[in-house]
């Protein structure tokens, strides 16, 4: 029997053409930014704190937890995204917001806020960062709470398969994050860019809230 259109056949994928690149899905998208969320997360808390302290990347999801196709360039996309972090730690916009939301804010709160990122309908890969970043600070306030802390990772699944991954396919996946941020100018235009969603965040989750 064929394999149903936009599922992972591991053995499927063995026959076809090593130039074969297949068409990713909206679920695609969203397993995979699960995989990197979780590694954004586990990274940037393990930099925090003493490692008895740090939940282990399988606490972060629930177990058998679909994971999608495997990412060619994990490693750089890691890396593009640990920079995208690190700006915004120094992002003071940012961080009045994150200090702002509770980690037990309802899913419309989350959702609402999520939004704000992409409320003028721009997209781009610091954008997305925002959104990972957003994550991280959230699970920092709910470390002995595992449950929680799945919770918010589902819905910034939940978010990107719904919302931003129709703009990632077009992209090409997740991978072109590697080559927008290879270049000192558009390291510049991100770290410009995310000045203004940062402030753009903070003021409408005041609206909202």
């Amino acid at each position: 029997m064929a394999a149903a259109q936009g599922t992972y056949n591991p053995l499927l994928s063995k026959r076809m053409p090593k130039d074969y690149k297949r068409q990713l899905s909206k679920d695609d998208i969203g397993m995979q930014a699960r995989v990197l969320l979780n590694q954004f997360i586990y990274d940037r808390i393990s930099r925090e704190l003493d490692t008895d302290q740090v939940p282990s990347s399988e606490e972060l999801q629930e177990p058998g937890t679909p994971t999608g196709p495997p990412l060619e360039h994990m490693q750089e996309i890691g890396r593009a995204l640990r920079c995208i972090g690190d700006e915004l730690d120094k992002s003071e916009n940012i961080q009045n917001l994150c200090s702002q939301v509770s980690p037990e804010a309802s899913s419309e709160t989350f959702l609402n806020v999520a939004k704000s990122f992409f409320s003028d309908g721009v997209y781009n890969w610091g954008r997305v960062g925002s959104l990972f970043y957003f994550a991280y600070k959230m699970v920092m306030k709910a470390l002995n709470k595992i449950a929680l802390i799945r919770a918010i990772i589902n819905w910034v699944v939940n978010f990107i398969t719904d919302y931003v991954a129709p703009w990632i396919i077009e992209r090409g996946g997740w991978d072109a994050i590697v080559e927008y941020f290879g270049t000192p100018q558009n390291q510049f235009r991100f770290v410009v860019g995310l000045g203004i969603v940062s402030a753009l965040g903070v003021y409408l989750y005041k609206t909202w809230h």
